[in-house]
């Protein structure tokens, strides 16, 4: 299948494996993330492997300006886009009273605002596209936001927001989104993730695979959908949260090992 993707934070965990599994299936992959030398690691792997030659993009999505001259080098390259992969993201594990402003900033100029500066730039290419489509990879948790997670939550709450209405924006132009919401996932996130309160990491035993999530893009390129949750539990707890907040504040309370209270007046 000769496809041309572009995949942000394809340098580890989730975009990594979406690339691995992209350029199996015969795409050309655009690798874009900030460590170049991670991003020409995975390129070597993958040309030892068979795969079309890909492309090694460094950027930070946080600096837009370092976005555009990426994009023209596809223009130049390519001509045209087939499926964007919007997968970047970095994590902050934090309650609210322990937010910073510098950090909680980066936190969503590169979850939110990186992915709409690469929607809104490459809109040019994926008009050129064959069959083109756009995958935001988002999180349960922007269905339902969890304590010490309350900045990723919004973070996440905003791109699925976003995504729902670019379906509709991007449905003249024969653009197919869709909003992917995986579940907890055994990578490095964790383990990268600002966490100044030294809150407990989740216990990743019965976390997907990077692999589980990337079958999941390549489904969602091959027979588009508006939105894909990878834990049919927790969109059922994010539908309870405007049906009945109280039982879903307090169920995920308990799940979480929080004590809860109902506020008294």
């Amino acid at each position: 299948m000769n496809r041309r993707v572009l995949i942000t934070g394809a340098s580890s965990g989730i975009g990594a494996a979406t690339a691995r599994l992209l350029a199996s299936r015969g795409y050309s992959v655009a690798l874009l993330a900030r460590r170049e030398d991670r991003l020409q690691r995975l390129a070597e792997e993958l040309r030892k492997a068979g795969a079309p030659d890909p492309m090694v993009l460094a950027c930070d999505l946080a600096r837009p300006a370092t976005l555009e001259p990426c994009i023209e080098r596809l223009q130049r390259d390519w001509g045209a886009l087939d499926l964007l992969v919007n997968n970047a993201g970095v994590g902050y594990r934090a309650r609210v009273e322990e937010l910073e402003d510098a950090k909680l900033e980066h936190l969503f100029r590169v979850n939110v605002l990186g992915s709409m500066h690469a929607c809104r730039l490459t809109l040019p290419l994926l008009r050129k596209g064959d069959a083109p489509g756009v995958v935001l990879v988002a999180s349960v948790v922007g269905r339902r936001g969890i304590p010490g997670q309350s900045a990723y939550s919004a973070s996440k709450a905003a791109l699925v927001s976003f995504g729902e209405a670019l379906r509709i924006e991007w449905a003249r132009d024969n653009i197919a989104v869709s909003i992917l919401e995986p579940a907890l996932t055994a990578t490095g996130f964790f383990e990268a993730q600002e966490n100044p309160a030294g809150l407990a990491a989740p216990d990743l035993s019965r976390a997907s695979g990077p692999e589980e999530v990337a079958q999941a893009v390549w489904m969602l390129d091959r027979h588009p959908r508006p939105e894909l949750s990878m834990r049919w539990k927790w969109r059922v707890l994010g539908m309870l949260s405007i049906l009945a907040p109280r039982l879903s504040d307090r169920m995920l309370a308990r799940r979480l090992g929080e004590r809860w209270i109902a506020p008294q007046r």
